[in-house]
């Protein structure tokens, strides 16, 4: 509440009292005036105007008050005294007395703060009591995080650790699969990260659905011309009778683009490792946020068995793909259909049979169509001799050609669809094997080993003691947290034990506040010139 005080003996347009009232409050809805000096103002002057608010007008009004004089205060006048000489001035002054009630007199003030005081607790109290409960989770709930201290006993500390290295284990194994964890989403909150974030699982899933997503599309034989195919077929002939081409062109053209699967295969088993590693260090951060240096221990062994697993599975992968380079071999029913024999190239060149002609009955030749087969044999005769030159050239062009390629045509289109068939089946199977492997040798294994590994080797008592301890800030902090605690839960009681302040936020709470029309202009007025 906001007391405005001003004399009554200045000018209240320029109050700095006001002027600070409307800077804090702008809209007037806890500030009240107070007019002070009422009783020393010049004769033939009173400050009726002021108190009725038509000077300067304030949304909860003004209050006179005659206060003790300092000769008063020399003589230590006691207050009652004060106030009956302040009732009886204002009810024998020709003024004031004929005021309306509850603008002058310290007990119409006190009545007037009082009131003004009830409902703005009756407004907050159900928003104080919410945010009181709500602090009092958050803090109980960062204490149990942070336990009751590290223990002194052997077996307590054992317990410890066995506690939080099964939280961050389940946390890890939680996250990959894709599971709710109530502990993670616990320690996700007090480390300030939010649920929006990709989880290790997903993120290991998308590494795996993008291995060799540019090669899906990829037509190996998009850059062969024919004269290259045909080129590869004569140079793996060797000596041997021509018209047999040998099975070496087919790994001579396939065998570039083969070993370009390789590299992604790798740097699949290397994103899916730094995943791991991520989710690790993000797991044990929050999991052992009390104690640093067991989390640099526990963070630098879950490392350890990642990369022994990486390089396990990169190995076992690098076979995989080796094996798919090195031996050329498939038993995809498409392609044994389509492309384990000369058939279906054959059938594909044979041209389709045409329909039977009906054959016309001759009629008897006029004398015009005698004449006209005449001139056509003649003009046949000429022709014949003339195409019999061109076509002995053509023939001889013919032979040329046949003796410089000699496989073109459909063979060349069937070697062409061979590989590209071949080495989609091949892409096909990478991508299903790689990521099994990955998943089995890396992903799998890791969680396997790394709880019993943890325990293993962190079970010691003398390196239990070391990692045990708390960092200073730690300490200091769970000491703010029982204080502000301490407090949270004295005011709960308060409100909860007193019957007036339980009556005000029952009824609070049981009132639906009804809406309130937007004011048109603040609580405040500036005064007329």
């Amino acid at each position: 509440i906001v007391l405005a005080v001003l004399p009554a003996n200045q000018d209240m347009s320029v109050s700095d009292s006001l002027q600070l009232a409307r800077q804090v409050d702008p809209q007037g809805l806890r500030s009240i005036g107070v007019i002070t000096k009422i009783d020393i103002m010049d004769q033939g002057t009173d400050a009726a105007t002021m108190l009725r608010g038509e000077d300067v007008p304030l949304r909860l009004g003004y209050v006179g008050v005659k206060m003790r004089s300092q000769q008063d205060i020399v003589n230590k006048k006691p207050v009652k005294d004060s106030l009956k000489d302040e009732k009886d001035w204002f009810e024998n002054h020709r003024v004031y007395s004929k005021l309306p009630p509850g603008l002058v007199g310290t007990p119409v003030l006190i009545d007037k703060l009082t009131q003004i005081l009830f409902k703005h607790i009756r407004r907050f109290l159900p928003e104080i009591k919410k945010e009181i409960n709500e602090k009092r989770r958050s803090v109980q709930d960062r204490l149990d995080e942070l336990g009751e201290g590290v223990p002194l006993d052997t077996a307590e500390r054992v317990q410890v650790m066995w506690t939080l290295v099964t939280d961050y284990c389940d946390m890890f194994k939680n996250t990959i699969r894709g599971k709710y964890d109530r502990k993670l989403q616990r320690y996700l909150v007090n480390l300030g990260s939010h649920g929006g974030n990709s989880s290790g699982g997903n993120k290991i899933r998308n590494i795996m659905n993008d291995f060799l997503v540019d090669f899906c599309e990829t037509k190996i034989t998009s850059n062969m011309a024919d004269d290259d195919i045909d080129r590869a077929i004569r140079l793996h002939e060797g000596d041997s009778l021509p018209g047999f081409p040998s099975p070496d062109t087919f790994e001579f053209l396939a065998l570039p683009h083969l070993q370009q699967l390789a590299i992604p295969s790798v740097e699949c088993v290397h994103d899916v490792s730094s995943a791991l590693d991520v989710l690790a260090q993000r797991m044990a951060h929050a999991v052992f946020r009390r104690f640093p240096r067991m989390a640099e221990a526990v963070l630098t062994m879950t490392q350890n068995i990642i990369q022994e697993q990486k390089d396990e599975a990169r190995r076992i992968v690098e076979e995989q793909v080796a094996c798919y380079i090195g031996y050329l071999f498939t038993n995809d029913p498409d392609y044994l259909t389509q492309h384990g024999s000369m058939e279906p190239m054959y059938k594909s060149q044979q041209p389709p049979k045409p329909p039977p002609v009906e054959e016309e009955k001759p009629k008897d030749p006029g004398m015009a169509q005698k004449t006209f087969d005449s001139v056509k044999d003649g003009t046949k005769q000429a022709y014949n001799s003339m195409s019999s030159t061109v076509n002995s050239m053509l023939k001889r062009n013919e032979a040329q050609e046949r003796r410089q390629a000699r496989y073109s045509g459909p063979f060349v289109q069937e070697i062409r669809k061979r590989l590209d068939s071949y080495f989609e089946v091949t892409v096909r199977n990478i991508r299903d094997s790689v990521p099994k492997a990955i998943g089995f040798y890396l992903v799998r294994a890791v969680q396997d080993k790394l709880q019993f590994a943890l325990l293993s080797e962190l079970n010691k008592p003398d390196k239990l003691s070391e990692l045990l301890g708390e960092p200073p800030h730690i300490v200091e902090e769970r000491r703010t947290l029982h204080n502000q605690l301490q407090v949270l839960q004295k005011a709960s009681a308060v409100l909860t034990r007193d019957p007036t302040l339980a009556a005000i936020a029952f009824e609070a709470e049981e009132e639906e506040p009804p809406p309130k029309p937007a004011p048109k202009a603040g609580g405040y007025a500036t005064a007329p010139p």
